[in-house]
């Protein structure tokens, strides 16, 4: 007997609520695998944008530090971005560090997106799975009373062929919770590296605000200079 009708022997042995429980893991699946994906780029790029920006930074190249914030993740973006405008404004060190650690709470609070979602999947599973068992339970005991046979083999064999939901929902469970465990590790590494990345671009954006006087300031000190 090949995969394919044994697969098919299972579902209709499982019945539509086998369906769900395969519907179950299928979407968990996917949405583990997007937001891994997803944190495991976000943490690449933390890193990467964290050395260049301090470079960028230090040299005073205050297009280039935009070009790089811009070629950025969709939410990191917004948050350099906003320190950038304060360090423009001439914000000292404590106010881009503000300013940028409100718009890195909401950034948070996306990457943790799923996360929930996932865990109500893993907890869902076994009840699904013991659910279609009490209808395949109640399906095969109105087959015996409609035919009327009986004995333990008649018995057992429309037990045995229920239980194949409880089993199909608890090996779903299990795998659902290591996912959300796995994925939970990658949002608390993610996490930290956006702190990080907060934390030592509010260094370096101070550094063009302390280097980014204004065209009158510059005319000024020009003008006194050739006055002495």
């Amino acid at each position: 007997m090949d995969l394919s009708a044994k697969l098919t022997k299972l579902f209709d042995q499982g019945g539509p609520t086998l369906i769900a429980i395969a519907v179950v893991a299928a979407f968990g699946c996917a949405l583990f695998l997007e937001r891994w994906l997803a944190l495991r780029g976000t943490v690449g790029q933390a890193q990467a944008l964290d050395r260049r920006l301090r470079d960028l930074a230090k040299a005073g190249h205050v297009a280039d530090v935009l070009a790089a914030c811009n070629r950025a993740p969709a939410g990191l973006t917004t948050v350099l971005t906003r320190g950038i405008e304060v360090a423009l404004r001439h914000g000292n060190r404590e106010a881009i560090f503000q300013e940028m650690t409100r718009d890195g709470r909401r950034l948070l609070a996306r990457m943790r997106r799923g996360l929930g979602f996932l865990a109500t999947l893993g907890t869902m599973s076994p009840f699904l799975g013991l659910f279609g068992t009490v209808l395949g339970i109640m399906q095969a005991l109105k087959k015996i009373g409609e035919t009327g046979a009986s004995g333990l083999d008649v018995v057992a064999s429309g037990v045995s062929e229920a239980l194949v939901d409880t089993a199909a929902g608890i090996l779903v469970a299990i795998v659902m919770v290591l996912l959300h465990q796995i994925l939970k590790g990658q949002v608390t590494v993610a996490t930290l590296e956006v702190q990080l990345l907060v934390e030592d671009a509010a260094d370096s954006f101070a550094l063009l605000s302390g280097t980014r006087p204004t065209d009158g300031a510059k005319d000024g000190e020009s003008e006194a200079n050739r006055g002495r």
